[in-house]
């Protein structure tokens, strides 16, 4: 461990100021650079404040990402065992899909602190300010056949609300297929892309965006009515490295138990977590547009939608509550 590395760690494991003159004892280098080394990490983006006559404190809930802040939390076998983190990059996403050319591990975590072309689901943009949130893509091999994979992105999405739940105690509400929600607005969402052969899956990638530690004026005007964080919620920042380890512990119990049983042990829970179950629903697909009200999902994981032609499962489309109660 290099000086810097130690003057890093001895601050994060502190329970108050530490001098300078005790890191330069510590670690038995001069006072200068001790200085150096924390403008080195300054630069860096942690946030480390100089209290006069006291010493050197470390905001951890500012820290960067990083493999040091990470593996302390993370009780997985594989999920984040490997992973890639990133100062910025277009998407995590392409990152992925370049990094499984050439590679294959199952679980691997690609995190970026900056999203420059993220995308959502049916190539909407999204907004990933720069050392807010969580910005990543899990590349996933589950032992289940390509046609058993749909339910997939439903199990990710309780796993992630659990995973706030522990962190923060904040009730999270999921909106079918992909977004996370909080008081009605949207803190996350899910993108998932599969990669198979007609016999085999050879990867699923799980594009997560989780918006965490902003603030309202974080967001770009046209979503702030839309668009919330855990922070906002919570009322006080959240330690990213700690919530990221709780995310990849609960996608491994989620992914792993899908493997073994289906969606069928994930099915009640969902329907826990939906505000739009029981409520009338508009459903836009690519080739007609379905109104009637959401009575449930099936074990593939499809919206049952309730209608004058009786009941449809919906795979896929972009639905919305109806804003008056339909007539059949």
């Amino acid at each position: 461990m290099t000086p810097k590395q130690q003057i890093l760690e001895t601050l994060r494991n502190a329970s108050a100021p530490i001098s300078g003159e005790q890191l330069s004892t510590q670690l038995s280098i001069s006072r200068t650079m001790v200085w150096k080394h924390i403008q080195s990490l300054l630069d860096e983006g942690y946030d480390i404040e100089a209290i006069r006559k006291k010493g050197y404190v470390l905001n951890k809930l500012q820290e960067p990402l990083s493999e040091n802040t990470l593996t302390p939390y993370l009780e997985t076998e594989t999920y984040a065992r490997q992973l890639m983190i990133l100062e910025s990059c277009s998407s995590t996403q392409k990152v992925a899909k370049e990094w499984l050319v050439t590679n294959s591990f199952d679980g691997m975590l690609i995190v970026s602190e900056e999203q420059t072309e993220g995308k959502g689901r049916l190539n909407r943009s999204w907004n990933s300010t720069k050392g807010k949130g969580l910005w990543m893509s899990w590349v996933i091999k589950p032992a289940i056949l390509p046609h058993e994979a749909p339910p997939i992105t439903l199990v990710a999405a309780l796993a992630i609300a659990h995973a706030i739940e522990q962190i923060t105690t904040l009730q999270v509400d999921i909106k079918w297929p992909n977004d996370l929600l909080i008081d009605g607005k949207k803190v996350g969402g899910i993108l998932t892309e599969l990669q198979s052969t007609p016999e085999q899956i050879e990867a699923i990638i799980l594009g997560i965006g989780l918006n965490v530690n902003h603030q309202q004026e974080d967001f770009e005007e046209s979503i702030q009515k839309i668009a919330t964080s855990l922070a906002i919620h919570h009322e006080t920042p959240i330690y990213r490295s700690q919530l990221l380890a709780e995310i990849a512990l609960q996608l491994e119990v989620a992914i792993r138990q899908f493997e073994k049983e289906g969606f069928a042990p994930f099915r009640e829970r969902w329907i826990r977590h939906s505000p739009m179950i029981g409520q009338h629903v508009t459903a836009q697909t690519v080739r007609e547009t379905i109104q009637g009200v959401a009575v449930g999902i099936n074990e593939y994981g499809a919206l049952l939608v309730e209608t004058s032609q009786g009941v449809i499962p919906l795979f896929s489309g972009d639905v919305t509550l109806s804003k008056r109660k339909l007539d059949f």
